[in-house]
């Protein structure tokens, strides 16, 4: 005969059981409701951040009509931007400051970009004949962003070429019918090589036309078109030259202005919308160098979001194959061989 065993009820220990579940839940709602209004309570720290963008903007000289254009190139929603936007252009007319419509004036840029830790606003405000910059900058942490929450950039490096003989600048174009194609600069030529950093092949020389550079201040950099990709412009001393990398024209030189580039802007869509400049330390010709990777627009004076020591000083940085990389070249001090890498913005640990 099969028994049932049954254990015996505690009628009171039921009943208080019953009594600490209802006084624990009262205590938790309390204590939300606590926390709900501590948080509302809270400073808004992008709200306070443009207003006090706001406030350095209008001391600032300014044009009398000017048009606002916000540009957004961090992770807060488009609605939180406009929202910011709002307080900014509230707070810039409180200080007698009056936006035009339209594209004829001339316009008052403001950008946001995102760093590891921070959230920089920059404004670019035109005035007579020159233009003024105020940047105001809020702790991610603080808007709750967490500095981890995205992945996190870096710099990676492969290396192309090393030669002994001085090497003024190199480009990496993008590839054509599969073909990867290295340019390199030297003192008085352009060579074009074809295939990879494992099996180089000598495509094209083309002589540099004109005066010869002097050996002691030989100076050049390459930038590569657009459109064609197959183009590329060479900024000597008091020239600019054209070229063509997929065929053996001639080199082209005229005598115009031009502006020599200090670095180069890198975007890279897998890591998010951020774009990023990337210089080198530049201590001198003598001294191991530092690549820095700052947010672009945040200038100089803040910290790097990645850095890459370089065995010596950093001669040249240029474009290469995508947006999100470049091509650099520098003279190892251990060896004394020049050398071209590839540098590309990579994400993750």
């Amino acid at each position: 005969m099969l028994r049932w065993l049954f254990t015996p009820v505690n009628k009171k220990l039921v009943r208080r059981s019953a009594l600490v579940q209802g006084a624990c839940a009262v205590f938790f709602l309390f204590f939300n409701l606590a926390m709900e209004r501590r948080v509302a309570a809270q400073p808004d720290a992008l709200k306070e951040g443009v207003e006090r963008l706001a406030k350095k903007a209008a001391a600032l000289p300014h044009e009398r009509g000017m048009s606002l254009l916000w540009t957004n190139h961090s992770s807060l929603s488009e609605q939180r931007v406009e929202g910011l936007r709002a307080a900014f252009a509230a707070h810039m007319e409180a200080a007698q400051v009056r936006f035009a419509q339209g594209e004829a004036a001339p316009a008052l840029r403001v950008t946001i970009e995102q760093t590891p830790s921070q959230i920089t606003f920059t404004a670019t405000i035109p005035g007579d004949g020159s233009a003024s910059v105020a940047i105001e900058e809020v702790a991610r942490a603080s808007v709750g962003i967490d500095a981890n929450s995205r992945t996190r950039i870096r710099l990676d490096k492969e290396l192309l070429w090393q030669q002994e003989t001085k090497i003024l600048s190199a480009a990496l174009p993008a590839d054509e019918d599969g073909l990867r194609r290295l340019a390199v600069l030297t003192e008085d030529a352009l060579q074009i090589y074809s295939g990879g950093p494992d099996n180089w092949k000598l495509e094209y020389r083309k002589s540099l036309p004109g005066p010869q550079l002097v050996p002691r201040s030989a100076r050049g950099q390459l930038l590569v078109a657009q459109e064609p990709k197959d183009r590329l412009a060479i900024l000597l001393p008091g020239r600019r030259c054209d070229a063509s990398v997929a065929d053996e024209s001639a080199i082209t030189c005229t005598n115009p202005e031009a502006e020599w580039p200090s670095g180069r802007l890198m975007v890279s869509p897998s890591c998010g919308p951020q774009a990023w400049w990337l210089r080198s330390d530049s201590v001198d010709w003598a001294s191991e160098d530092r690549l820095l990777l700052h947010s672009a627009g945040a200038g100089k004076e803040t910290s790097a979001a990645a850095e890459m020591n370089i065995p010596g000083p950093v001669i040249s940085i240029s474009a290469a194959d995508s947006t999100g990389s470049a091509t650099v070249v520098t003279r190892d001090l251990s060896s004394g061989n020049y050398e071209v890498y590839r540098i590309a913005l990579a994400c993750g640990d």
